[in-house]
């Protein structure tokens, strides 16, 4: 034999095909041999294609589930929806590829010789003037059923019911009045459901269910004349004795006159080529999954769980009726505690393929069949899948068939049932929106919240916030707020310390909902977050802060979040820092400009203390492209020009990398400010890095100039500046240099039409006479484009970041104009009466907010600078008579001194925005409340 490669540790013999050693090796004596070998299965059809699959590796499988080793079974459920998907699909393989373009001329031919196109049959056959069906139906059952009830018929399409017969009573045998179904009403793809329902008594509300029948559109269309179809119960089994009658169906070829039902019949009689190659899957694979679905093994079922969802996805509807739900079906009635629990995972996981009207008529009853089970295994399985089922199934469904059932199971006498009823109350929530059920989740959890289990109590305070976003700003929201604001004083005593992560990784959702401004509750429970000293809580507060900041608007920044924004900068753990600087520009765009400037010294610290963490400079070079929409003209000139600099030089490619990519942000902010003048120390760094004597930098400015490329708009200094340098780099004596410039630069330079026809045509010419054969296999599409998309997304990444940062200020704008407005409004008339002494809560709230700000007035003075272009912002919001009384934050010097007379004083500021202050205000606090 003839043994030339190792693989996966031993010997392959490569005279055999990989056919050949499938066969082999999946029963070769070592186990290992043989888990190998089945692994590769999947592969191995793939590569083969549907025919050899069917023929020589379909028949191994019921030899290798017999397999005594768990692990070689379990890697053969992996294998099976990979199976299935190469039966399902034409053209796999190079046998099926062979053929390919053979079977379509000879199907082409058919089609055009024999008949149209079922889409343009049933099109014409809707267009027709008449496009009714004529039915008349009977029922034949030998067996006579108990009573003396009354039977009629239900025919229905998904959640549309087509037509429901008269009660026909006392009879085993009824016929039922002729009637039509319009195909105009009628789904084609989505098959016909007929149910026989019994009546014992004229006066029941409900009806017993006897049998149904599922019929496919196009079956129906060629039903013969007696037709006769057998009754099958919900599992798809045939009920013996008892079938539906069709009567009289020759009329509906009458009716339709001269529309070619011979055609209909022929594509509804055959088998399409799909559902031919699916009778391997419903005859070869799906048994096998299910021995393995009640393997003695766990692993191996859970394996097989997988493999039969993935099987179920290749499947049609009706085909996934027939074999797939029955499967589910039968495992959820079997006497084994651990088939039932496969059942009910398997319901939740083919909810989504099952569709609302199998998931509302069939899944639905039988988790409220398992949830009623005495195992208390199987009723918890069964409340873990309510959630995904209530979403398929929808509203209407959950309340009226699941919520009765979840709510008495949120009382059952086992806590781990209690607790997965806690754990699927966010997607039950999610799927209820009424306000009647909302009431009904907030007595739950108040249940919860007072359970004699501690593990139920710790999952109800880890979803609380969840839940609260999920049910929206309700009456029962209001009153799962107050729970949630006690979480961290309630921490170590009724529930565990780690509810108090859940609580800082949920705050910014709650605040968003209920509103940060309105619950006086919620900054106390911040206040007590901030103090909290453990990291995991720590950290969450820091990576949310910037969200944080935006949902609670800038005036609210400015009392509470400041300074645990600062306390987190200087933090000693690094996950926490990383936290705050990952968003720092957009927190401080939330931020006045005032207080934006002062934290440029706090960035250049970050940079140079992080000497022995590059990572905390990689994030800052991230930072750059909305570090320069934050800052005013002479800061981003002169600051953060100069971090721009200073972090393309970094000794760590990565960060050079980020850092060179802000290049064209940096431009754009300083051109629209000081136009070209303004972009000269810019201008200059770039002309250093594209002359540079080293090959790594004459790259980032290739970097640069791909960026640039990727603008929505071509700079105006692009052609003047930086296109000449690019096309000297096409010839730059560096091999590296000459790729990065076919890989980075040429195809964005052929989109953005940055050269006329001849130029390119030239550039191209001398790129295909490089003397390198890597360039030119890049021209020719080879070579990939080894970290080309890691760029781009570090270029869309940045677009967007400064798209967010310029969305954020403008609404800060907008709402410090609101504030302007409201406050401009005329004040309310005046009481004689003595104003009531302020409220315990007023006092608390006044309090906390100086807890805050640890007593520093830093973040709230506005200090407008006239000398800088982006505080034009604030002096826009003023009035043109309070834009001649600031000057370089400072006020007219008789207004400070009070010796301006009160009328004229009070005149000019009630013009403006804002509110009269009493002439015995001293300088500096006006200066504050401005």
């Amino acid at each position: 034999m003839n043994i030339g490669v190792i693989r996966n540790g031993f010997a392959a013999d490569e005279t055999l095909t990989d056919v050949q050693r499938i066969e082999n090796y999946c029963f070769h004596s070592l186990p290992i041999t043989r888990l190998a070998y089945v692994r590769r299965i999947g592969d191995c059809s793939q590569n083969v294609g549907r025919e050899v699959t069917k023929k020589s590796i379909l028949p191994l499988l019921t030899r290798i589930l017999k397999d005594q080793e768990k692990d070689v079974r379990a890697a053969l459920a992996e294998q099976l929806g990979q199976l299935a998907e190469t039966l399902a699909q034409r053209g796999a393989g190079p046998e099926d590829a062979d053929g390919k373009e053979e079977g379509k001329k000879s199907e082409n031919a058919g089609t055009k010789r024999d008949r149209p196109k079922l889409v343009d049959t049933v099109k014409r056959i809707k267009e027709s003037s008449n496009s009714s069906v004529p039915l008349k139906c009977g029922l034949d059952i030998r067996q006579e059923p108990d009573g003396s009830g009354g039977m009629y018929l239900k025919i229905s399409q998904l959640r549309n019911t087509l037509h429901e017969t008269e009660i026909i009573w006392g009879d085993s045998k009824p016929s039922w009045k002729e009637f039509s179904l319009d195909l105009k009403d009628i789904d084609i793809d989505t098959p016909l459901k007929f149910v026989c329902w019994i009546k014992e008594e004229i006066e029941q509300k409900t009806s017993d269910f006897v049998g149904q029948v599922m019929l496919p559109v196009t079956r129906l269309l060629s039903l013969k004349n007696t037709s006769k179809l057998a009754l099958c119960n919900r599992f798809g089994n045939a009920i013996k004795n008892a079938t539906l009658n069709f009567e009289g169906t020759p009329q509906l070829q009458e009716k339709m006159g001269d529309l070619d039902l011979q055609h209909v019949s022929e594509l509804s009689g055959g088998t399409t080529p799909r559902k031919r190659e699916n009778k391997s899957i419903t005859r070869k694979i799906i048994p096998c999954v299910q021995k393995l679905l009640i393997d003695e093994d766990p692993g191996v079922r859970e394996n097989a769980c997988v493999a039969f969802v993935r099987v179920a996805s290749v499947l049609d509807p009706l085909q996934v009726q027939t074999n797939v739900l029955t499967v589910v079906l039968l495992l959820a009635h079997d006497e084994n505690e651990q088939h039932k629990i496969i059942a009910a995972k398997l319901i939740a996981s083919l909810s989504s393929i099952l569709g609302p009207l199998l998931c509302s008529e069939f899944c639905a009853p039988e988790l409220l069949h398992l949830a009623d089970d005495p195992k208390c295994s199987v009723r918890k399985a069964a409340v873990q899948s309510f959630g995904k089922i209530a979403k398929v199934a929808g509203s209407e469904s959950t309340t009226k068939k699941l919520m009765q059932s979840f709510r008495a199971m949120a009382k059952d006498q086992v806590w781990s049932v209690r607790k997965a009823v806690v754990e699927q109350m966010v997607e039950m929530a999610s799927t209820v929106s009424d306000e009647e059920s909302a009431k009904v989740f907030g007595l739950m959890f108040e249940g919860f919240a007072s359970d004699a289990s501690r593990w139920v109590r710790n999952s109800a305070f880890e979803v609380l916030g969840r839940l609260i976003h999920t049910l929206g700003n309700c009456e029962a929201s209001k009153s799962l707020l107050v729970w949630f604001c006690r979480i961290p004083s309630l921490a170590n005593t009724k529930i565990d310390q780690e509810c108090t992560f859940f609580c800082a990784y949920n705050f910014p959702a709650v605040c968003h909902t209920m509103g940060f401004n309105k619950n006086p509750e919620l900054p106390k429970a911040f206040i007590h977050l901030c103090k909290d000293s453990r990291f995991p809580v720590r950290r969450a507060l820091a990576f949310s802060l910037h969200e944080l900041a935006y949902i609670v608007g800038p005036d609210m920044t400015h009392k509470y979040l400041v300074a645990p924004f600062e306390k987190f900068l200087k933090d000693a753990t690094n996950e926490v820092r990383e936290g705050v600087i990952q968003g720092l520009g957009f927190f401080l765009s939330m931020l006045d400009h005032s207080a934006r400037e002062k934290y440029l010294t706090e960035i250049w610290n970050i940079v140079r203390n992080s000497q022995k963490n590059w990572r905390f400079r990689e994030l800052m070079a991230k930072q750059l492209p909305s570090l320069t929409r934050i800052f005013s003209t002479k800061a981003t000139r002169g600051s953060i020009a100069s971090l721009f600099s200073f972090l393309c030089r970094d000794e760590v490619a990565s960060v050079r990398r980020r850092a060179v990519i802000a290049v064209p942000h940096l431009l754009d902010r300083l051109y629209r400010d000081a136009g070209e003048e303004g972009c000269g120390h810019v201008v200059e760094e770039v002309d250093l890095f594209a002359d540079s004597k080293t090959y790594k930098e004459r790259q980032l400015f290739l970097l640069m100039g791909e960026a640039m490329l990727s603008m929505n708009e071509l700079h105006p200094l692009f052609k003047s500046i930086f296109l000449p340098k690019l096309l000297k780099a096409a010839g730059d004596s560096v091999i590296n240099v000459r790729i990065c410039f076919c890989r980075n630069i040429l195809p964005k330079l052929t989109r953005a039409n940055a050269l006329e026809a001849d130029d390119m045509k030239a550039l191209m010419d001398r790129l295909n006479s490089d003397p390198d054969v890597d360039v030119k296999d890049l021209l020719l599409g080879g070579l990939g484009s080894i970290d080309k998309k890691k760029s781009e997304d570090a270029i869309q990444e940045s677009k967007a970041m400064v798209v967010k940062v310029e969305s954020w200020i403008a609404e800060r704008k907008e709402r410090q104009a609101k504030a302007l407005l409201d406050m401009k409004a005329p004040p309310a008339p005046k009481d004689n009466a003595p104003q009531p002494p302020q409220t315990q809560a007023q006092v608390e709230e006044n309090e906390l907010a100086a807890e805050a700000l640890t007593g520093s007035d830093e973040g709230v003075d506005v200090d407008v600078d006239v000398g800088a272009s982006d505080e034009k912002e604030d002096l826009e919001l003023l009035s043109p008579k309070q834009k001649k009384t600031v000057r370089r934050g400072t006020l007219p010097e008789d207004v400070i001194k009070g010796s301006v007379k009160e009328t004229r004083h009070r005149s000019a500021m009630s013009e403006g925005s804002i509110e009269t202050i009493p002439e015995s205000l001293e300088g500096k606090r006006y200066q504050k409340q401005l």
